[in-house]
């Protein structure tokens, strides 16, 4: 049996094993049995069904991967940053005002490292937010 290039396929188009993402036709319209996947062995879409054109697809440039953004899940630990531009970490609970605020607004990342490089975006955010609030 010869070597498995999945995981490579999966490196190479930017995506974990196991990742959800959407596929894209045009670089617009979404394919409508998304999200896809890649394991193993295939492309699976919503419900596990494999497809081989799917990747020739991706891999020609018919069509274009497109990344869901991370959301935490329940109890994950994720970072943010705060009003001054300090990095904190929290845990998500999806029962959470605080949880629930931050991920609307954008500031929950994987990493302290993806904090870290989103402070600008986040002090400008606040900045604005801040320009609609009466003194």
């Amino acid at each position: 049996m010869g070597k498995n290039y999945m995981p490579e396929v999966a490196r190479i188009l930017g995506v974990e094993i196991g990742e959800e993402f959407d596929i894209l036709i045009n670089e617009m319209e979404m394919l409508t049995h998304g999200p896809y996947k890649i394991t193993d062995n295939a492309i699976v879409d919503y419900v596990g069904c494999k497809t081989k054109n799917l990747l020739y697809g991706l891999l020609t440039g018919e069509y274009t991967l497109q990344k869901r953004p991370w959301r935490p899940t329940e109890g994950e630990l994720y970072w943010l940053v705060t009003v001054g531009g300090l990095l904190k970490y929290d845990y998500f609970w999806r029962d959470s005002l605080g949880s629930l605020t931050l991920l609307n607004m954008g500031n929950c990342f994987p990493t302290k490292e993806a904090a870290e490089a989103a402070v600008p975006e986040m002090l400008e955010k606040f900045e604005e937010i801040k320009k609609g609030v009466r003194p």
